[in-house]
């Protein structure tokens, strides 16, 4: 009996982990970027602080996609997707470790970290198999940044973006929902106090 390897994985990506490593390190970087931008409320306008958190995560995503493929040719994924579904990693963990900061005050940074860094990166898939997690993991894996970044990698890696819409849908989804909910927080504070 003879066994093809139809898609191999990447000759500098034996174990088939970059997904993993890389979801983690863009995750950690912008969790980072987001708590150091909380400490800029007093300094920067809110629209500033969304273009730095934008413009910077977009740069997470630059750097990461082209480390792991040009330079270490670690991922076979094309590079403007890769960067695309990178940044946007970024964007949502910047944008959620921002609005937990600001919504729950010392506690979220703890919160997000639990969530996003701890949960997100543990329920990814990359290291052992979505299908393979227990069933609460497995429900979730999908649902947080980190798993659908993981997805995303492997899917422009290897099955050439065909079902790239889920994964790109959950990470808009959360770099929005929280970008409105950063948005509005301003306005809420300022009607509770002209109401009290």
């Amino acid at each position: 009996m003879t066994t093809v390897d139809v898609l191999p994985l990447a000759k500098h990506d034996a174990r088939g982990l970059v997904g993993f490593y890389l979801a983690f390190g863009v995750s950690l970087a912008g969790f980072v970027l987001g708590s150091n931008v909380l400490g800029l409320a007093g300094v920067m306008r809110l629209r500033h602080r969304f273009f730095l958190l934008i413009g910077t995560s977009a740069a997470i995503g630059a750097v990461g996609a082209l480390v792991v493929g040009p330079v270490l040719g670690a991922a076979p994924a094309p590079l403007v997707p890769l960067i695309f579904v990178l940044a946007l990693l970024a964007i949502a963990t910047a944008f959620t470790t921002k609005l937990l900061g600001a919504l729950l005050g010392p506690i979220g940074l703890p919160v997000t970290t639990l969530l996003l860094l701890t949960v997100g990166n543990a329920t990814s898939g990359a290291v052992i198999g979505a299908d393979l997690l227990p069933s609460g993991a497995r429900a979730v894996s999908a649902l947080l940044p980190p798993g659908a970044a993981v997805r995303g990698i492997a899917d422009l890696s290897y099955y050439n973006g065909s079902h790239l819409g889920g994964p790109v849908l959950t990470l808009a989804a959360w770099a929005t929902l929280a970008g409105i909910l950063l948005s509005l927080r301003p306005r809420l504070i300022r009607r509770r106090a002209a109401v009290a």
